[in-house]
């Protein structure tokens, strides 16, 4: 089996997943700048100084999304990162969802539709990388 690494680098599917890790790792960064402004961004402002806590504990499990991706990403584990962006849209949706009862702005409700378009992209160009002969990743 050769190395497939330069041709992935030239697939959307691969950007795409580099995308939503960084994505991930951006979330954990806002966070612990300002997890104030961070709330108010996600459409969702915080109603006092305790909530804060939450938003760490959001920030550990974006850590954790970030480094799992990125992991099968080093891999070329395509098709489990074909699934994990399938699953994930049980986020943006979710958060769509509770802005909207929330009554949040219509930026922030775009955001996650964007999110959401974004995943289905992955999971549609990650599905196709994984059916290719030598880059699913081992079997």
């Amino acid at each position: 089996m050769g190395d497939h690494g330069g041709v992935d680098r030239q697939r959307v599917g691969y950007w795409l997943a580099i995308l939503l890790a960084l994505s991930q790792f951006s979330n954990v960064i806002r966070v612990g700048l300002d997890a104030q402004a961070y709330s108010v961004a996600m459409g969702l402002p915080l109603d006092s100084a305790a909530d804060v806590a939450w938003l760490h504990v959001y920030a550990l499990r974006a850590l954790f999304l970030g480094g799992f991706a990125s992991v099968l990403i080093a891999s070329r584990q395509y098709r489990a990162l074909s699934m994990m962006a399938l699953l994930a849209l049980i986020m943006p949706l979710g958060d769509f969802w509770l802005i909207w009862q929330a009554g949040g702005s219509a930026p922030a409700l775009w955001r996650q539709a964007l999110i959401a378009a974004v995943l289905v992209a992955a999971w549609f160009s990650l599905g196709r990388m994984a059916r290719q002969p030598n880059r699913a990743g081992p079997a």
